[in-house]
This record gives structure tokens, sequence and C-alpha cells, in this order.
């Protein structure tokens, strides 16, 4: 992955998770959404400050490099961005369905700013091989 960030308009989900694989090794693979009251910040309906996937997810963190990234849209709702900094630089993203986005997960800070509402994502997890 030559750019720390790639964003794709409009794929399917499979061409997304090919091009996920061609990165390295999956070593998770999620749905993401508003579904608890309380834990994990990822699977609740609240902002998530700037961070890097690994700091709250220390036994996968410990055991492997997470190096990139894959959001895909299964299903957009709420007005929630993705929020992306590299370096001095800061996009924020408004997913929609059958779009995506995939990071270095080293290079970038990635947030959550807005109300998830009915919005799934499809979240992996690559470590270089």
């Amino acid at each position: 992955m030559r750019d720390p960030i790639v964003y794709n308009r409009q794929t399917t989900a499979d061409e997304f998770l090919l091009e996920m694989l061609n990165l390295g090794k999956p070593i998770e693979c999620s749905l993401v959404g508003a579904f608890d009251e309380e834990g994990r910040g990822s699977r609740r309906d609240i902002p998530l400050p700037l961070h890097r996937d690994g700091d709250y997810s220390t036994a996968i963190a410990e055991e492997h490099s997470i190096d990139y990234v894959g959001l895909y849209c299964i299903r957009d709702g709420g007005d929630v961005y993705t929020t992306i900094l590299h370096g001095e630089d800061k996009y924020q993203i408004l997913l929609g369905q059958g779009q995506s986005i995939i990071f270095d997960n080293n290079e970038c800070l990635h947030g959550r700013e807005g109300q998830v509402g009915d919005r799934v994502l499809l979240r992996v997890w690559v470590e270089k091989q």
C-alpha cells in the first residue's frame, strides 16, 4: 500500500476483502455498529477520540501488529464521520453503503464523530507479511 489512506467511493464487499487480503495476513474481522450500551467504544453510539486500533484491544495488539485497518460500509445511517489524521492532514469521511476506506494504522490516527444510528461496518485488521 503506497498511500497511507485509500478511499473507494464505491466497491463490493468481495473487492474490499480481496484488497485487504493482498495487504497481508488478516488477524481480525468484525462488525462495528451501535450494538452495546456499555463496553468497547467501537460497538456503542458514541464519538471516538483519535486513536490507533490496538490501543484498547491489548490481547490482539500484544500478539500481532495491526498494520492496516479496513472499513467497509454494509449499511449507512446517521451522520457519523470517520476522521483520519495523517501528519497534519485531517480527513472527514462520511461512508455510504458500499464504500470503503483502508488506512495504515501505524501512520494514521482515526476516530469517529457523530451518531452511529443504524450504520454497520465490516472492519478488518491486517498484519504485514
